[in-house]
């Protein structure tokens, strides 16, 4: 058996070996166009058509409006208005938390089975007498 060994200069000669490449029109057996190519030429030509359409893709979806159904992407002020929308929410729902510990404190009081610290004092009632007779608040020196 005969091994093929590759040799460098086979492959510089395929490259530039010219072929032909023939269109022709089956009913009329007219030759309608006719292409004189190498592989180079080929290789360029395919390298060239993949870099082009790279860029037209790429210049398609960052200057339209398809630029914003890529995740992660959005412009500054679409990003600004999320942060706000969010302190928004984390205010609102601290709100509602607050609001619901205040009416469960405000149940029990009702109920009677408060057991927190009151938060009153007691009155001296001859203060008090003292201080509904004068309309100025007493100053004590």
């Amino acid at each position: 058996m005969e091994k093929h060994h590759f040799k460098p200069l086979d492959f510089f000669k395929k490259i530039k070996t010219h072929y032909r490449i023939v269109f022709i029109n089956d009913q009329s057996l007219q030759e309608v166009l006719s292409f004189r190519l190498s592989m180079r030429k080929l290789y360029a030509f395919f390298s060239s058509m993949f870099v082009v359409i790279v860029v037209l893709t790429t210049a398609v979806l960052l200057l339209t409006p398809l630029k914003y159904y890529i995740p992660g992407y959005g412009n500054n002020k679409m990003h600004m208005e999320v942060i706000k929308l969010k302190r928004n929410i984390d205010s609102l729902s601290d709100l509602v938390n607050s609001q619901q510990l205040y009416e469960a404190n405000m149940r029990k009081a009702i109920n009677g089975d408060y057991t927190g610290k009151s938060d009153t004092t007691r009155l001296d009632p001859n203060q008090l007498k003292k201080e509904a007779m004068n309309i100025y608040p007493t100053v004590k020196k």
